[in-house]
C-alpha cells in the first residue's frame, strides 16, 4: 500500500509539475520602449517572418525551411532560422515603434478606420483561424497587429506628406515618378496557348520574334498596335493551330499600363523589363518576353505624366515608393535602440515549433 501510495503521490507531483510549466507559458515577451510585446503579437511576427522564409527555402515542412540555407532580400545567405528570428525581432521593434510615434504624433483611428480594419481582420480571421490557433495567435493580437499596420501607413503621410513634418518635395516625387514608374503599350505575339496548352518551337518562336520586329518597324505609336494585331495575330494563330485572328486583338493589347519595376517585371521578365526601364520616352522595340506575357512584344514607352496622371493621382504611390522602406528601417532602428526583452520568454515560443 505503501508502495501505491508513493506511486501515486509521484504521479499527482509531475501532473503538478507539467501543470505548473503550462501556467508559466509567459503571457509577453518584454517591452520595446512603452509598448509592452504579448505573446500573441510575437507570435503572429514570428509566423510573418516564417512564411517569409517559407517562399525564399521553397521548402514546406517547417524543419527544412528552419535548416535551408536562403538568400535574403539583401542578398545575403542565411539559414531559415536565423532569417525567422531576425524578421521576428524587426517585426516587433517596427510594431513598438510605430505606436509609440503614431501615439506622440496625436494620431488616432477613426470608426470608420477601425470598421475597415475589423472587416479585413474578420475575413482574414474567417479564413486563417485553424493555422492562427494552431500557433498561438488569437483574434484580439490579429486585430492589434492590423491597427498597427494600418499605423504604419499612416505615419508615411503624417511624416512625409504635404502636410508632414518632414514634408516631400513635389519636385522630389515628381523625379521618384519619372524614374521608378513606367508607362507603355504592347502588343503580344504569343508563344503559348492558354487554352490549349500548345507552345511554338524554337523555329516558330524565332518567326514570331521576326514578326514583332517587323510590326516594331511600323509602329510610330501605340495607336499603330490595332494595324499591327490585325495583321500579325491571325499570322500567329496558324503557327499555333488555334485559329486566332484579328479579332483577337483586344485580349494581346495593352494601352497606357501604368506600373512599377516589379509588376513591369511580372508582366515582361526581368530582362525585357529592363529593357524598357532603358528605353527613351516614344520608343518603339521588338521583346521577348519571359514573364506573364510569354511571347514576343512590340512595346511602345509613353510619358509617364499626362492630360489625365499628373502628381495629385501618383502622390500617394511615389510617396509609398519613395519613402516606405525608409520608414520601415527607420521603426526597426528606433525599436531596436528601447528594445527590453525577455530572451527565456522569447525562447518559449521556439520557431521549431510553428505549426505551417
Amino acid at each position: 500500500m505503501k508502495k501505491l501510495t508513493k506511486i501515486l503521490a509521484l504521479g499527482l507531483a509531475a501532473a503538478l509539475l507539467l501543470a505548473g510549466c503550462a501556467i508559466k507559458t509567459p503571457a509577453t515577451v518584454g517591452t520595446v520602449g512603452d509598448t509592452t510585446i504579448t505573446a500573441g503579437v510575437y507570435l503572429l511576427a514570428q509566423y510573418e517572418a516564417f512564411v517569409q522564409a517559407k517562399a525564399l527555402a521553397s521548402e514546406t515542412d517547417v524543419n527544412a525551411v528552419l535548416k535551408a540555407t536562403i538568400t535574403d532580400e539583401d542578398g545575403n545567405e542565411t539559414t531559415g532560422a536565423d532569417y525567422v528570428s531576425a524578421k521576428t525581432l524587426e517585426g516587433v521593434y517596427r510594431y513598438a515603434a510605430a505606436e509609440q510615434k503614431y501615439a506622440e504624433m496625436g494620431g488616432e483611428l477613426s470608426e470608420s478606420d477601425l470598421a475597415l480594419i475589423t472587416e479585413q481582420v474578420d475575413t482574414q480571421w474567417e479564413s486563417m483561424e485553424d493555422t492562427y490557433t494552431a500557433n498561438g495567435i488569437g483574434y484580439q493580437s490579429l486585430m492589434a497587429w492590423a491597427e498597427n499596420s494600418y499605423k504604419q501607413e499612416a505615419l508615411l503621410d503624417m511624416l512625409y506628406g504635404q502636410d508632414g513634418t518632414e514634408p516631400v518635395s513635389d519636385a522630389d516625387l515628381t523625379a521618384y515618378a519619372e524614374e521608378n514608374f513606367f508607362r507603355f503599350s504592347y502588343l503580344l505575339l504569343p508563344y503559348f496557348d492558354m487554352s490549349t496548352f500548345s507552345t511554338l518551337d524554337e523555329d516558330q518562336q524565332a518567326q514570331v520574334l521576326e514578326m514583332a520586329q517587323e510590326a516594331a518597324g511600323k509602329t510610330t505609336s501605340s495607336e499603330d498596335l490595332q494595324a499591327m494585331a490585325e495583321e500579325y495575330l491571325p499570322q500567329v494563330g496558324e503557327l499555333l493551330g488555334n485559329g486566332m485572328g484579328a479579332d483577337s486583338a483586344a485580349n494581346y493589347m495593352v494601352t497606357g499600363a501604368l506600373v512599377n519595376y516589379d509588376t513591369l517585371t511580372s508582366y515582361l521578365g526581368e530582362d525585357a523589363a529592363g529593357q524598357v526601364k532603358a528605353m527613351a520616352e516614344g520608343e518603339v522595340r521588338a521583346l521577348e518576353s519571359t514573364g506573364y506575357n510569354y511571347g514576343a512584344v512590340v512595346v511602345v514607352k509613353e510619358a509617364v505624366f499626362n492630360d489625365t496622371t499628373t502628381l495629385d493621382t501618383l502622390r500617394s504611390d511615389a510617396l509609398w515608393g519613395f519613402k516606405y522602406d525608409e520608414l520601415q528601417q527607420q521603426l526597426a532602428d528606433e525599436g531596436a535602440a528601447a528594445a527590453a526583452l525577455d530572451q527565456s520568454a522569447m525562447n518559449t515560443y521556439s520557431p521549431r515549433k510553428i505549426k505551417g
